[in-house]
């Protein structure tokens, strides 16, 4: 069934004429709000894989975790295609040398068709850009930057230890150099008010990124935030105003835009609350149901505008 925006799984497949399933790696990364180079701890959302997937398997080498992920997605999903997902930590986060050798272990197999790699907009300097460019030219890139909110006193909260102007000077920088460029936002966080999540939104859809990620805040066991959740100080959003919240975003977006998630999903292993990020199905048909019980769809509410520097705090 089609949805009302454009999904990532439909871009892949226009771009590559099959069906394309990313296979998520960690590669040994840090973080510079982890290792005391601009803060300590990480953010604190963040749990102990830094965001990778309950899959990986960070013991093994990077071609051992390719391989095996391509196993497990081939018996799942009967998959022939597959990109290499540097997910977990800040991908671009070592010297240029290093990257390079990554890069090329993430690349070694014959039905990879390019590279994802996650990362912070504090982490991708001009001679990491570069060499990213210089990927694109033979292979399929996209680069993922954080943001999670364009508040700089929400960023402070979570302990991002960079600001949404880096943020947006990234893009711009990435964007120069033709590269594919996704954000990820996240709903609920400490102290944010619907009008500020939505003020994000509109921010980001005017900067010039190809793609989106918006998550609800989920409390990660072992997390800062698990401590302030269990203790009462931390509430997590309701369901139904998180999908009234994601359809008014769908709206605002670029129609070109390309959407890769919308709901952040786990289990009862990892996940705290909101007991709902356990039902991502349900909650995905409630927001197609409720985009099409107004009669829009991705772009209704979209006005472009000429994007010179962000308009931050804007309400």
């Amino acid at each position: 069934m089609a949805h009302p925006y454009r999904t990532f799984s439909a871009y892949l497949k226009e771009r590559f004429g099959t069906r394309v399933y990313r296979v998520p790696i960690d590669a040994g990364f840090d973080c510079p709000n982890r290792d005391g180079t601009r803060a300590f701890g990480g953010c604190t959302f963040c749990d102990e894989r830094g965001s990778g997937a309950p899959t990986i398997e960070s013991r093994l080498n990077i071609q051992q975790q390719l391989l095996d992920g391509i196993k497990r997605v081939q018996r799942r999903y009967g998959a022939n295609k597959f990109l290499t997902y540097f997910q977990a930590f800040s991908n671009t986060y070592g010297p240029e040398g290093a990257l390079r050798t990554i890069y090329d272990a993430g690349l070694d197999h014959p039905d990879v068709v390019g590279l994802c790699i996650g990362t912070r907009p504090d982490c991708v300097p001009d001679n990491v850009l570069d060499l990213l460019a210089e990927y694109n030219q033979r292979t399929f890139v996209w680069l993922e930057l954080g943001l999670q909110s364009a508040f700089n006193e929400t960023l402070d909260k979570i302990n991002r230890a960079h600001t949404a102007e880096e943020f947006f000077a990234a893009v711009q920088r990435a964007k120069a150099r033709g590269l594919m460029v996704a954000t990820h936002l996240i709903f609920g966080l400490p102290g944010e008010t619907p009008e500020q999540m939505m003020s994000t939104v509109k921010q980001v859809a005017q900067c010039g990124v190809d793609a989106i990620k918006i998550h609800q805040l989920c409390i990660y066991k072992g997390t800062p935030m698990e401590a302030d959740y269990r203790n009462g100080t931390l509430g997590t959003i309701d369901e139904d105003l998180y999908v009234q919240l994601v359809a008014d975003s769908v709206e605002m977006l670029p129609p070109e835009m390309i959407i890769m998630r919308l709901v952040a999903e786990g289990s009862e292993d990892e996940i705290v609350a909101p007991a709902w990020a356990f039902e991502k199905s349900r909650v995905m048909d409630k927001i197609d149901a409720e985009l099409n019980r107004r009669g829009t769809q991705q772009g209704s509410k979209f006005v472009a505008h000429v994007f010179s520097e962000p308009v931050l705090n804007l309400l």
